[in-house]
């Protein structure tokens, strides 16, 4: 097995341990109420002042702790990662393609990577805050990028799933 195979495997495995992790102790803590609020940044349509309000006014100094700290960690870690892991696979599909297009085709993943990183940045915000009424502003923005974390993603999956399918194409072709 070639060297690069051996290290996205690796990788593979260790964004997927860590989204298990992420996911777990989200699901764990943070799901909030009787009503069970999910955390903001798994909300894929994004969130109102209302709604922001309404999961803050459930949150403990704890919760809010965990949150931006413990969680935000892990949660830095694996945009990084699954960024990485999407973007070696598109150039490990991509070798028929011009060396600057498959450059190119790499700020696809890194656009969902700064999109999340940014999105948790914002939530911190609101999180470290709960014990205030969230800025309206500040929610909006943090939602926004929610709903842009979403669409990168599923833009960068899509654009991964479409080359590693030209590239199983061309191989068996």
């Amino acid at each position: 097995m070639k060297p690069f195979a051996k290290a996205l495997i690796a990788l593979t495995l260790v964004t997927i341990a860590t989204y298990g992790l992420l996911v777990g102790l989200g699901m764990a803590h943070l799901v909030l109420g009787p009503e069970r609020l999910w955390p903001f940044d798994m909300r894929l349509l994004g969130y109102s002042e209302a709604d922001a309000r309404a999961y803050l006014s459930l949150m403990s100094p704890a919760q809010g702790e965990f949150y931006a700290g413990t969680l935000r960690r892990i949660d830095t870690a694996f945009p990084m990662l699954l960024g990485l892991w999407m973007g070696c696979c598109l150039w490990a599909t991509t070798r028929n393609l011009h060396p600057w297009s498959r450059v190119i085709l790499l700020v696809v993943p890194a656009s969902y990577t700064v999109m999340d990183l940014c999105e948790n940045a914002l939530i911190a915000d609101l999180v470290l805050g709960f014990h205030t009424w969230p800025d309206p502003e500040l929610v909006a923005l943090a939602s926004s990028y929610t709903v842009t974390k979403f669409v990168t993603l599923l833009v960068a999956a899509s654009l991964v799933l479409a080359m590693a399918l030209g590239h199983l194409r061309r191989r068996r072709g």
